[in-house]
């Protein structure tokens, strides 16, 4: 199949330029930016979009630097695409943020893509195409496997990929050689940026070592390569959408904390660890720093005794409370209790509905002033009629109430007698009978009186 050919029936395989779009093209002057863009430029005699050229100047490599934008520049005026450059100090950003130039290349990469889509005030979808082939996606896969990546890792590059589709790659499954040919059949120069030669980067090593290697067994090997990739993001999204049956079964989200229910840890092995790894990543709002070893150890916790707990990455905390696993940040908001409204009425034996956060008292069984507060050492409730104390601590072990909630707890009490645990139960002692005269009506704000 011929050049053209592949990339547009990629193109049309995956959807990725609606009628009436916006296309941001990355060119970097390479050739697989350059041979992007005349294809995007011959598939518009195909489909009605616009086109634009975005080339970011990283300010690495100096006078090479500026060659590499005027030539980009050069480029798109012969095929009158519209060009915007960009220039970043990554060196210094790089510094600065404490990132590795590779890391604050991407970060200002995605910085100017996101400031070129915010210039087009045309309706229509916006999409950012990459020039990423299939010798990228081969050394991605490979540079994974060795990382020790699971099933995302060896998928490799997508096709399209972001949160809303935004990043479209049609040469995703043409190599590097085609490229070439094509861009010399055209009459089309680029240049060659001299790092891509040097081997002490990992990428390199693989693009001009392993590779080659590779090749001399199977000559279609970077094309198998990228058949086995894109089975396994096949299986990759398949799991997640598993992962999601999982999620919405099993966890329950309380404010900023996770709790996944103990019937999760039967689930298959592999599905523990999509579940606890999507549990982690909300918990730390993103991906980084948490790996196999906190999954693991967090299966671990689930087996063992209640109340114990362990540290995991980016300040979150696990504990096992009676089975369950609770994720959380070791950082907690400073304790707060909830705010009440008072009403003395009489009482004429009308009927005391049921409700949680509304409360009827026998106002007159009052011994002395209430307070609103947390727990304290000797507080206790009256459970039954005949007077019988148990201690507050003892109510909410029985309650299966997490160690770490029950200081948190707003309690209305009177003295040591606790009349109510705010969202549980009252003491008997202060419910309202036939004897009673007065009622003490309590109501957290803000809630709703049917809760």
């Amino acid at each position: 199949m011929r050049t053209e050919e592949k990339v547009f029936s990629c193109i049309e395989k995956y959807q990725m330029i609606p009628k009436n779009s916006h296309i941001i093209v990355g060119v970097s002057g390479g050739a697989d930016s350059v041979c992007l863009l005349k294809l995007l430029k011959e598939y518009r005699k195909q489909q009605d979009f616009q086109l634009y050229a975005v080339h970011v100047n990283h300010q690495i490599r100096g006078a090479e630097a500026v060659r590499d934008e005027e030539f980009s520049k050069e480029v798109c005026q012969r095929l009158e695409v519209p060009f915007t450059a960009y220039s970043y100090d990554v060196p210094q950003i790089s510094r600065e943020r404490k990132l590795s130039l590779e890391e604050a290349g991407r970060n200002v990469r995605r910085e100017a893509f996101k400031e070129a889509i915010s210039k087009i005030k045309m309706p229509g979808e916006k999409k950012i195409a990459l020039a990423h082939h299939e010798n990228d996606n081969a050394e991605t896969v490979l540079h994974n496997l060795m990382r020790g990546s699971g099933a995302a890792g060896l998928g490799g590059i997508r096709p399209v990929s972001g949160e809303n589709r935004e990043y479209i790659r049609p040469l995703l499954f043409v190599k590097r050689s085609e490229i070439e040919d094509y861009l010399k059949e055209q009459g089309i120069c680029w240049i060659t940026d001299s790092t891509n030669a040097e081997t002490e980067y990992t990428r390199n090593k693989i693009r001009h070592q392993i590779i080659p290697l590779m090749e001399e067994i199977n000559t279609q090997a970077v094309s198998c390569i990228g058949r086995a990739a894109e089975k396994m993001w096949q299986i990759e999204e398949y799991l997640q959408e598993q992962t999601d049956i999982l999620y919405e079964k099993y966890v329950k989200e309380i404010g900023n904390a996770f709790s996944i229910a103990k019937e999760s840890f039967l689930e298959k092995d592999i599905m523990q660890s999509y579940l606890i790894m999507r549990v982690l990543e909300k918990a730390s709002k993103g991906k980084k720093n948490i790996t196999a070893t906190h999954i693991e150890a967090v299966k671990r916790l689930s087996k063992g005794r209640t109340g114990a707990s362990i540290s995991l990455a980016r300040g979150l905390i696990a504990s096992q409370v009676y089975g369950d696993v609770h994720i959380q940040s070791k950082i907690e908001e400073e304790n707060e209790t909830y705010t009440f409204q008072w009403e003395i009425i009489p009482y004429e034996k009308q009927q005391i509905p049921e409700k949680t956060y509304t409360k009827w008292f026998d106002y007159d069984k009052i011994k002395s002033s209430l307070s609103i507060r947390h727990r304290l050492q000797g507080d206790y409730l009256v459970v039954n009629e005949k007077g019988g104390r148990k201690k507050l601590k003892d109510y909410l072990i029985d309650c299966k109430i997490p160690r770490q909630e029950r200081d948190k707890l707003t309690l209305l009490a009177d003295g040591s007698h606790i009349l109510w645990v705010v969202g549980y139960r009252i003491s008997e002692s202060y419910k309202v009978t036939s004897q009673t005269k007065k009622i003490l009506k309590v109501q957290v704000k803000g809630v709703e009186e049917n809760e």
